[in-house]
C-alpha cells in the first residue's frame, strides 16, 4: 500500500484489526484482502490510496465478482467515490473515518465505573486485550486492542442498544488506553464510524482519512 500517510496508518491498523479479529491477510499485489466466512463467504480487498488507474482496475474486478468488495482509504473521497459509482460499484455504507492520536496524551489512570451495577471483565489474549462490560449477565459494552509497532489499534468497541448513551463507549476507550499504555506505544488508531467519530474527537482523536466499502450493485 502506499508511501501516503493515510496509507501508512491504514496498512498499521489494518493488520491490528486482523489480529483482533482473527483474519488472515492476503497480499495482491495492489490490493491486500481478508475472507470473511459470515454470510456464505465472501472476500474484502483493501486499497490505500490508489491512483485512479489502479483504483478502476480494482473496482473493475469487484464489479465482476459477486463474492467481493472493494474498501478503500483515501484523502480524496471527493474524487474517488464519483469514480467508483460511475464504474457501477455501489456504496456499502456511509464512510468511515481512520483516526489516530498521540498516546502521550491519553489518560493513565483506570477509569470508574459509571455505575455501580456494572462489572468489568479483562481478558489479555497473546495478541489481543479485551474489555468487556456486563450488567448481571447481559452484555452492555466491549470493545478490544492491540499493539503493531509502536500503535494501539483498537476495535470493535461497540455498546448494547439499552445501554447507550451511559457513557460506556468512553469508559471502554479508557479503560483499554489505560491497559495498553502499560506497552511502548505512541499512536493510537482505530476506524470510527460517522456517529461514533464526534465521540473521539471528543477524546482527542483527529480524522486522518475516509474510508469508503464498495459492492456490486444488484
Amino acid at each position: 500500500m502506499g508511501a501516503h500517510a493515510g496509507g501508512t496508518l491504514f496498512d498499521i491498523w489494518l493488520t491490528g484489526w486482523s489480529i483482533c479479529r482473527g483474519y488472515a491477510l492476503e497480499n495482491h499485489g495492489s490490493t491486500v484482502s481478508v475472507h470473511h466466512a459470515e454470510n456464505g463467504g465472501w472476500t474484502e480487498h483493501f486499497l490505500a490510496e490508489p491512483d485512479v488507474d489502479t483504483f478502476r482496475a480494482a473496482a473493475e474486478e469487484t464489479r465482476a465478482d459477486p463474492g467481493r468488495t472493494l474498501t478503500i482509504v483515501t484523502t480524496r473521497l471527493r474524487d474517488l467515490l464519483p469514480l467508483g459509482l460511475s464504474l457501477g460499484l455501489h456504496k456499502a455504507g456511509e464512510p468511515q473515518s481512520l483516526m489516530s492520536t498521540n498516546m502521550m496524551e491519553q489518560d493513565v489512570e483506570d477509569p470508574r465505573l459509571p455505575d455501580d451495577g456494572l462489572a468489568l471483565l479483562r481478558e489479555h489474549g497473546a495478541t489481543c486485550r479485551r474489555v468487556t462490560v456486563n450488567w448481571n449477565d447481559e452484555h452492555a459494552a466491549s470493545g478490544a486492542v492491540t499493539v503493531v509497532a509502536d500503535a494501539a489499534v483498537y476495535d470493535g468497541i461497540l455498546t448494547a442498544e439499552k445501554f447507550r448513551r451511559r457513557g460506556l463507549a468512553t469508559y471502554v476507550m479508557r479503560a483499554l488506553t489505560a491497559d495498553v499504555l502499560q506497552e511502548d506505544v505512541r499512536t493510537g488508531l482505530l476506524l470510527a464510524s460517522p456517529d461514533g467519530r464526534a465521540l473521539y474527537e471528543y477524546l482527542g482523536w483527529e480524522h486522518q482519512a475516509d474510508v469508503v466499502t464498495f459492492e456490486r450493485r444488484g
